[in-house]
């Protein structure tokens, strides 16, 4: 049995409760539903309520476009700031619980199927006059990318992502004395061959200790509870990714990917390694500036014959690896 504690006293027993919703809301469990985990599963779920399809509606929304219609995630309630658009709230909301039954693929197509996501999201003068937040949606979105998504993206164009999935966590590089396990002695094995270069939903968490580059980049640490995260733009960001032994790995292979296109000049080279990255042509103005730095590094190797233009493309990809659009959604 489960009573009211009289003043939070455990050994003053007040009335007998049972498992119950809130009757402020307006409606009970569904009828024979058990008074349990079950049962309020199905009253979460259920059509009159709203609750649970607004809120994963706002979350989905705050992924593409940086903010939620709702920005306060944490809190949608009368402490929380109040949604630009209500009914674009309520809308999605409906049509993801009725049209889309709970399918969050649906949902996220409507959404960047949407003309207000395939904007351009340059700022013009006069936006930036009427909207400097964008909070009414009038370009499109830009926001940078996720501690994961940013490594997992560099997995990718890297050529070294593997593709192999399930199965536990794995121990990709980082340097040692990050963990500090006296109580147990447990060390950090870096993971070797392919199982480093699995995605970052794979990375071995401790609670304690999150995985280093994740934190620069905002990373959630599992010793607080976290509803939202907070993006930041830090220098130590660049320092990451131009520096960190991770990165460098992969800048490494993503050199020896570009110097592998077939009967290419260094700069046909460049500009597409720049089309693997991002999906569209380099800018006229940006290929003179990375065949300008790969020719100063062939020069700074030209000693060793062998390994000269590896080197010289190491250093093109490490600075493409640091482009803002390769880390900032447009």
């Amino acid at each position: 049995k489960t009573h009211v504690f009289i003043r939070g006293n455990w050994r003053s027993e007040g009335n007998e409760v049972e498992p119950a919703v809130p009757a402020s809301l307006g409606f009970a469990m569904p009828a024979n539903s058990p008074k349990n985990r079950v049962g309020l599963a199905a009253w979460l779920t259920d059509t009159r309520n709203p609750l649970v399809s607004r809120t994963i509606v706002n979350r989905l929304w705050e992924q593409l476009f940086g903010n939620g219609i709702v920005e306060t995630l944490e809190d949608m309630g009368t402490q929380g700031i109040s949604p630009t658009h209500q009914e674009l709230l309520d809308w999605l909301a409906y049509s993801f619980m009725h049209t889309d039954k709970w399918d969050l693929k649906k949902m996220l197509k409507r959404m960047v199927m949407s003309a207000t996501y395939q904007q351009d999201s340059r700022l013009t003068e006069e936006n930036k006059q009427k909207d400097l937040f964008n909070k009414w949606y009038a370009r499109g979105p830009r926001i940078r990318l996720s501690a994961e998504q940013i490594r997992d993206q560099a997995l990718s164009y890297s050529g070294a992502l593997s593709t192999k999935m399930y199965g536990p966590g794995v121990m990709p590089w980082q340097p040692e004395g990050i963990w500090l396990s006296p109580y147990n002695g447990a060390r950090w094995e870096n993971s070797k061959g392919a199982e480093q270069y699995r995605r970052s939903v794979y990375t071995y968490l401790k609670r304690t200790a999150l995985y280093p580059s994740m934190i620069s980049f905002d990373g959630a640490q599992r010793v607080v509870c976290s509803a939202r995260r907070i993006r930041t733009n830090t220098p130590l960001q660049a320092l990451v990714t131009l520096n960190d032994s991770a990165y460098v790995d992969l800048a490494g292979h993503f050199a020896r990917r570009m110097l592998a296109v077939p009967n290419q000049q260094p700069e046909q080279k460049i500009a597409k390694g720049y089309e693997m990255m991002l999906f569209k042509p380099m800018p006229g103005a940006k290929l003179p500036i990375f065949v300008n730095l790969y020719n100063q590094a062939l020069q700074q190797y030209k000693g060793d014959k062998d390994s000269a233009a590896t080197a010289a493309m190491f250093v093109v990809a490490n600075a493409m690896m640091n482009l803002d659009e390769i880390v900032t959604k447009n």
